[in-house]
């Protein structure tokens, strides 16, 4: 089987996971909507917010320009998922056009520069041709930015996602990328920054997925528990985490 073959579909199930970073962020006006639509996975809402931040006109500041970038994230990896890959690609390519404007404001942010590892991987779903070039790029850039800030939650759970989903052939390790998840979901509840937080929730859901797959099933089990304490209405885990 050719690898290259399997690998946007692993890719693919990470967009829709979506793991990403607005808990990089002060609480905002979209912020709260962003997390009620991730809890019910209501996709056409959010893109509702995202069309009515662009629309604000108010997306100026650095922190702003992430944020926007962050809910485009969250939107491409549905998209793809559901093979809509004009729509994917339109906001890839507003997503890389904020991403540059911050390095070139801030060339040493390293949530920028994971994300410029991100958006290069979501072009690896939407166009399959180059793939090798893109994945290598897209770690590049990844791996650039752990160097950069050892504690950038973008950037460790950007990690955890290439070595959770990559074939071992090219890397792939489920310990590794374990290890990754939690330092970044550690760094959250030290920071506090658990409350109405979807990054967070996803990431307790990555970590519990990557217990199953490192066959620690207790510990899977428990972290499932976690999320279903922390947001009951959480309606797609019900359908997607088994917890006993």
């Amino acid at each position: 089987m050719n690898l290259l073959n399997t690998l946007p579909k692993k890719l693919i199930l990470s967009l829709l996971l979506l793991s990403f970073t607005s808990a990089l962020f002060a609480k905002t006006s979209y912020s709260k909507s962003i997390y009620d639509a991730y809890i019910v996975r209501d996709m056409t809402k959010w893109e509702s917010i995202v069309q009515s931040m662009e629309a604000s006109r108010s997306v100026t500041t650095i922190d702003q320009k992430l944020e926007l970038v962050s809910y485009y994230y969250g939107v491409i990896g549905y998209l793809i998922g559901k093979k809509q890959y004009a729509r994917a690609e339109q906001l890839t390519n507003k997503g890389e056009v904020l991403i540059d404007q911050v390095l070139k404001a801030s060339p040493k942010n390293a949530t920028a520069t994971s994300y410029k590892g991100s958006f290069t991987g979501f072009r690896v779903g939407i166009k399959k041709f180059k793939a090798l070039l893109l994945i290598f790029d897209s770690k590049k850039y990844i791996n650039k930015a752990v160097e950069m800030d050892p504690q950038n939650v973008q950037a460790l759970i950007d990690k955890g996602n290439m070595y959770y989903y990559a074939p071992s052939v090219f890397g792939g390790d489920k310990k590794a990328a374990l290890t990754y998840y939690l330092k970044a979901a550690g760094i959250m509840e030290q920071k506090n920054e658990t409350s109405d937080n979807w990054v967070y929730l996803n990431t307790l859901t990555m970590i519990a997925f990557a217990y199953t797959k490192t066959e620690n099933p207790n510990a899977a089990k428990q972290m499932y528990a976690k999320i279903m304490r922390l947001e009951p209405n959480i309606t797609w885990a019900k359908e997607v985490l088994i917890v006993r």
